[in-house]
C-alpha cells in the first residue's frame, strides 16, 4: 500500500507540476527527505523520482514565462554565491587528480544549486511554504519512527551496517537536522495546534533517532540548534512549557550508552578512541593539503586521495581516507575562494533573517517558523559537518532556500500583518 501511495502521489505531483513550477519543486524537495527508493525499494521500480519531478518544474517554469520572485539583496547574494561554488568547483574539476569523484560529485552538485535556485524563486506563496514545511517533517518523522521501530523490534540497532537513505550513521543524522529545524519551528510558530502537536512527536522521535545513530557530531549540532531555538522562539507560556517537556524527554531517552557515546567527546587526549582521534589528524591533513592548494584546490572530492600522503598519524590501511570535514572538503577539492562562497550562501541568509528576528516586528506565522529553523539549523548543520561532511546532502540547501523564498513571498504579499517595510528593512 505504500509503494501504491508513491506512485500515486509521484504521478499527481508530475501532473501539477507541468501547470504550477512550484508542485513540481515540492515533490523534488519532499522525495529528497522521503527517499522512496530506500523506503520502498523492495516493491517500487527503480525510477529515479527526483529527475523527473526536477524536470518537469522547470519545463513548466519555462512555459510560464520563467516568473520569478522578487528577491531581497541578500538572497541574491547567496544564491550567486552558490554559483559561484558550483563554477569554482567546475574548473577546478579540469585539473582533478580524481576525475572519477569529481563527476561525482560535479553531477549532484549541480542539481542541488540548480533546484535551490529554482525553489527560492518559484515558492512565492507562504500558504504553500507552510504545506512544504509540514510535508517535510511528516517526511522525516516518518524516516524517524522508521528507524525507532528497527530498534524497538531488534532490541538493538547495528550503526555500522545502517545506511539509511543511502547513507552511513553520520551523514543521515546530519540530514536529519535541517528538519529538526523546521520541526522546531512549526511547534514554536505554527497558527494551528495540531500542527504544532505533530511537529512535536517528530521532534521526539527525531531526538531519539539522534541518540540511537550514535554519531557524536551530530548530538553537539543538535544541542547548539536547540539552544540557539531557545534563544529566538516567542517567549509565551506554550513554549516554555514545551521546552521543559523537551528537556524531560532528552533526560528519560538518553540512556547509559548514549551518555558514555555523547561524553567521550570531552575526553582526555589519552582516553580518546581512534575514531575521536584520528578526527585531529583528519583536520591537520585537511589543512596542510588546503595551504598547499589554495586556489582551486585538487580537484572536487579528490582531497582524500592525498590524505595518506599528509596524515601524521598511523594511517589506516587503505589508499585514501575521507577528511570527514566539510569546509576541508570544500577547500581542498575546490580552493578557500569555493570555500568562503560556500559560507555566504549559507550565512547571507542567516544574517538576513537575524536582521528580521532582531526588528521584533510581527511576522506572519509561516515565515516566522521559517525564521526560527533558519537561525537554529544552519549553525547546527555547520557544527555537526565538522566532524563529517554533509555537503552533498540536499536538506540544509532546501533550508536556505525556504529561507529565502519566504522572506521573498512577503514582501509582495498584501497579508494584514503589522510587519511593517519589509523590503527596505531586508534589503
Amino acid at each position: 500500500m505504500g509503494a501504491l501511495a508513491v506512485l500515486l502521489l509521484f504521478a499527481g505531483l508530475l501532473a501539477g507540476s507541468l501547470a504550477r513550477p512550484w508542485v513540481g519543486v515540492f515533490g523534488y524537495l519532499l522525495f529528497a527527505v522521503l527517499c522512496p527508493q530506500w523506503n520502498w525499494r523492495w516493491s517500487l521500480p527503480d525510477i529515479n523520482y527526483q529527475k523527473y519531478l526536477a524536470g518537469a518544474a522547470l519545463l513548466s517554469f519555462l512555459l510560464s514565462g520563467m516568473r520569478y520572485q522578487p528577491l531581497p539583496k541578500w538572497g541574491r547574494v547567496a544564491l550567486f554565491s552558490l554559483v559561484g561554488t558550483l563554477l569554482l568547483n567546475f574548473i577546478s574539476g579540469f585539473g582533478s587528480i580524481d576525475p572519477s569523484k569529481t563527476k561525482f560529485f560535479l553531477g549532484i552538485f549541480w542539481k542541488i544549486t540548480l533546484m535551490s535556485c529554482l525553489a527560492a524563486g518559484v515558492l512565492a506563496d507562504l500558504r504553500v511554504i507552510r504545506i512544504v514545511c509540514v510535508a517535510l517533517v511528516a517526511s522525516q518523522g516518518f524516516n524517524a519512527f522508521n528507524i525507532n521501530q528497527l530498534y524497538y523490534q531488534n532490541s538493538f540497532l547495528d550503526i555500522y551496517a545502517l545506511t539509511w537513505n543511502f547513507l552511513d550513521n553520520n551523514t543521515y543524522s546530519i540530514s536529519t537536522l535541517p528538519i529538526m529545524a523546521l520541526a522546531i519551528g512549526l511547534i514554536f510558530a505554527d497558527e494551528k495546534r495540531w500542527v504544532r502537536y505533530f511537529a512535536g512527536v517528530v521532534l521526539a522521535l527525531q531526538l531519539h533517532q539522534l541518540m540511537l545513530l550514535e554519531s557524536r557530531g551530530t548530538m553537539l549540532g543538535a544541542i547548539l540548534l536547540l539552544a540557539i531555538a531557545i534563544i529566538v522562539m516567542p517567549k509565551t507560556r506554550f513554549n516554555w512549557t514545551v521546552v521543559g517537556v523537551s528537556a524531560v524527554a532528552v533526560v528519560v531517552l538518553a540512556g547509559p550508552p548514549v551518555v558514555a557515546e555523547f561524553s567521550s567527546i570531552f575526553a582526555s587526549e589519552d582516553e580518546l578512541d581512534t575514531s575521536a582521534d584520528s578526527r585531529y589528524y583528519l583536520w591537520q591533513a585537511g589543512f596542510d593539503i588546503t595551504m598547499d592548494n589554495p586556489l582551486l584546490g585538487v580537484g572536487p572530492w579528490a582531497g582524500e586521495l592525498l590524505v595518506p600522503s599528509y596524515y601524521r598519524g598511523n594511517m589506516p590501511m587503505g589508499e585514501r581516507k575521507a577528511l570527514h570535514n566539510l569546509f576541508f572538503e570544500m577547500s581542498t577539492g575546490a580552493g578557500v575562494p569555493a570555500l568562503l562562497l560556500y559560507f555566504t550562501f549559507f550565512f547571507a541568509t542567516f544574517g538576513g533573517h537575524w536582521r528580521l528576528w532582531r526588528s521584533r516586528r510581527s511576522l506572519p506565522a509561516p515565515l516566522l517558523a521559517i525564521n526560527i529553523a533558519v537561525l537554529c539549523g544552519i549553525p547546527g548543520y555547520f557544527l555537526a559537518s565538522m566532524f563529517s561532511s554533509g555537503i552533498l546532502i540536499e536538506s540544509p540547501y532546501l533550508l536556505v532556500a525556504l529561507g529565502i523564498a519566504a522572506v521573498s513571498a512577503q514582501q509582495t504579499t498584501n497579508a494584514p500583518t503589522a510587519f511593517g517595510q519589509l523590503k527596505s528593512s531586508m534589503d
